[in-house]
């Protein structure tokens, strides 16, 4: 069997911004991903795959591509194009469809779907301009975020915001640095976790959570692009993962919303969902098709598919399993 691994290069735009750190990660993994494979007898060919070579998609040839496009924010545009040209090569492809990537790409909608099913969201007040109306109703603290971005990207402690006089210059501020719509959101003071989800034969399986243990209380106590990206920077070492300590009641919690989540918004063999807890209250934060994927300590998927038992070699063979599986390959 023959596997691509198809990977996005960093873009123009993210080299020339100061947070191309959270898009040179995936080189990285798209090589040790393909160690891995080869340690299960697959024959790997790597695919870098930069916006200027999108159209270079419809020369791959493979029984199974893994897709690592991970493009995202103003970016997300060329992420769509990869996929839809990876899909008309009617191959296996790893993940979510076009369509999925897309509906959840616009964090605002990806939580309407999830409010419109009954799953639990901060609630949140978008704005395109700075002109709008502050809902009276919305509750502090509040974070603000830009629309499209991921990887922590805009989330500093100077977005939090405790009273609402002082919103709107939060949100001016994000609206020209980001050059997107921004949105205000609840922030749930409570506990963090990272749950992935994996699709098997016999159905989904939630892995063993994990669980941010923070340093900081409070407001503070989140995970700001320099605590996860910018290695020499203070908030760095503000937070590191363990695996979580659960009652067995917010487990099924946690399990019950995660699954509901993955099939809602229609992802395909795994996914990573970021969620707070207040109490016994399991909010989701973000819902991602595509997450990054390494076998890192400091990242909640690995000490998840360890909890599970699982090497690194053995949960990227579950995902192509799956992938083989929903194309009947196997």
């Amino acid at each position: 069997m023959n596997i691509a691994i198809v990977y996005s290069l960093p873009s123009r735009r993210a080299l020339a911004s100061r947070f191309a750190a959270a898009d040179e990660d995936t080189k990285v993994s798209a090589v040790v991903i393909g160690k891995e494979l080869i340690s299960k007898g697959i024959d790997v060919t790597l695919i870098p795959v930069s916006e200027d070579s999108i159209n270079d998609i419809t020369h791959i040839r493979a029984d199974c591509i893994f897709n690592l496009i991970e493009w995202s924010g103003l970016d997300t545009p060329f992420a769509i194009q990869a996929f839809q040209a990876l899909e008309h090569l009617h191959i296996p492809l790893t993940g979510p469809s076009a369509s999925a990537f897309e509906s959840v790409a616009n964090k605002v909608d990806m939580k309407i779907q999830l409010r419109n099913a009954g799953l639990l969201t901060p609630n949140w007040q978008l704005f395109e301009s700075g002109n709008e109306y502050v809902d009276p109703v919305l509750a502090y603290p509040v974070i603000v975020k830009p629309l499209y971005e991921h990887c922590s990207i805009g989330l500093t402690y100077e977005a939090i915001v405790d009273d609402p006089k002082n919103l709107l210059s939060v949100v001016m501020y994000q609206l020209a640095q980001y050059n997107q719509p921004v949105f205000a959101e609840e922030f749930i003071i409570g506990r963090e976790f990272q749950v992935t989800v994996l699709d098997r034969p016999d159905g989904l399986a939630v892995l063993p959570p994990a669980e941010i243990l923070f340093g900081e209380k409070g407001t503070r106590a989140f995970l700001t692009y320099a605590s996860r990206w910018i290695v020499n920077h203070p908030e760095y070492k503000t937070s590191h993962v363990a695996l979580a300590k659960l009652t067995p009641a917010l487990l099924n919690n946690l399990q019950k919303v995660s699954s509901n989540a993955f099939h809602i918004l229609d992802f395909a063999d795994y996914s990573r969902l970021d969620i707070r807890t207040r109490g016994e209250e399991v909010y989701i934060l973000e819902a991602n098709p595509n997450p990054g994927l390494e076998d890192d300590p400091a990242y909640g998927m690995s000490v998840s598919f360890h909890a599970a038992g699982m090497t690194f070699a053995d949960f990227l063979w579950e995902i192509v399993t799956s992938c083989l599986g929903r194309h009947g390959k196997v």
